[in-house]
């Protein structure tokens, strides 16, 4: 497919996606939940003394959202689809479905942004944390930098979605050892050794460490890389995602199982 045409097929997908959103703001329920999680989180810190980790419980309701966003969006598209019996057409189509999913799952993760400014409300007006960011330019290149991930681990989901009778199976299962693994509220640093060896192949835990260093100015040494690696590590997810699902549909097809459920 042309550039051209595989940017129009993304812009569509996109359109459809904001106009669902539109019409079911439950959709966002991720958002939410935030200022819950912010109160929660705020009050753990603060009843244990440790109010210098507020930013901490700031930051973590919006990760998290942006995560539960885009597993929900790439799991709920396989699942309506084939609902209503669509799938088939949409794999038939010369639109690769890989850019449908592409523009549907930009839109909910740029939504998905709404989360942060949220949070960072809450803790101000509830627990007087002021909302400022000690390296504001460093933790929106990292925030952006952890959306292209996300979107990208978003696609590798669809596989398997794909692949799934039951895709809100995976979904319900996948969102906590995440939030673990990606040291989304407590420090990577913090955990035993061989767990942290599996966190450090989780973008999460690149993006959660920069964000917080950030925000508090502390531990900002080398930033450059780590957000190099947190886009490696989103492109590389991104090139299996895309042989994958092509492999995927390619026998599918072949085997007429597509739209089973």
């Amino acid at each position: 497919m042309r550039r051209v045409g595989a940017v129009a097929v993304v812009a569509a997908a996109a359109r459809l996606e904001w106009r669902m959103l539109r019409r079911e703001p439950s959709t966002m329920f991720a958002v939410w939940l935030v200022p819950v999680q912010t109160l929660g989180y705020l009050a753990i810190f603060r009843f244990g003394g440790r109010a210098d980790l507020d930013l901490y419980a700031v930051i973590a309701p919006a990760v998290i959202a942006l995560w539960a966003l885009a597993l929900m969006l790439s799991g709920e598209v396989i699942a309506n689809e084939r609902d209503n019996q669509s799938l088939e057409a949409i794999a038939a189509a010369p639109a690769r479905l890989e850019l449908v999913m592409v523009g549907r799952v930009v839109v909910i993760t740029l939504a998905s942004w709404l989360a942060l400014p949220l949070s960072m409300l809450t803790g101000w007006v509830f627990f007087g944390v002021p909302p400022l960011l000690a390296e504001p330019g460093v933790f929106v290149l990292t925030y952006v930098a952890m959306s292209a991930a996300t979107i990208a681990t978003a696609l590798l989901f669809a596989v398997f979605f794909v692949n799934s009778r039951s895709p809100r199976i995976f979904q319900n299962s996948l969102s906590y050892p995440f939030y673990v693994l990606g040291g989304v509220l407590v420090p990577v640093a913090l955990y035993p050794e061989w767990v942290q060896v599996l966190a450090r192949g989780v973008y999460l835990s690149w993006s959660a460490d920069l964000l917080r260093a950030s925000a508090t100015g502390n531990g900002l040494a080398g930033w450059p890389w780590r957000i190099g690696v947190i886009l490696a590590l989103g492109l590389m997810t991104y090139l299996v995602a895309r042989g994958l699902l092509a492999l995927t549909l390619r026998n599918a097809r072949k085997e007429g199982k597509l739209g089973l459920t």
